[in-house]
């Protein structure tokens, strides 16, 4: 997905792409997707590639109910989350990468992406 609809997936959202993603290196082979889901809304995912999967962590930024939300989740067990999402075998919402799995979801607080928190002040 090219930065320029990124960025306007994220406006809508009330985040600010560069300020969030000053650069997309470790986000760089990672699957964006964009969708708009009647009664949810836009909701964003960074899937990393097949092989990481199992190391790293897919992410999810929407909103529902007027709240903002950031979802991590990580197919190996985190030392902390606050759910088990047990995605369905196929549906519209969630990327079809994901599906058919166990995730353990933590609900960020925090929406800077994970992988570049070390080089990133909290705003």
């Amino acid at each position: 997905m090219d930065s320029t609809a990124l960025q306007r997936a994220f406006a809508g959202l009330g985040l600010d792409f560069r300020t969030l993603f000053p650069t997309t290196g470790p986000y760089e082979a990672h699957e964006w997707i964009v969708k708009t889901i009647p009664d949810v809304g836009t909701i964003i995912n960074a899937v990393p590639p097949d092989p990481e999967l199992r190391k790293l962590p897919w992410e999810e930024w929407y909103i529902r109910e007027g709240k903002l939300h950031h979802h991590v989740l990580y197919l190996r067990k985190p030392p902390q989350h606050d759910e088990i999402f047990q995605a369905p075998d196929q549906d519209d919402v969630h990327p079809p990468r994901t599906l058919g799995k166990d995730w353990y979801v933590i609900e960020d607080l925090d929406f800077r992406p994970v992988l570049l928190r070390a080089t990133q002040r909290r705003s």
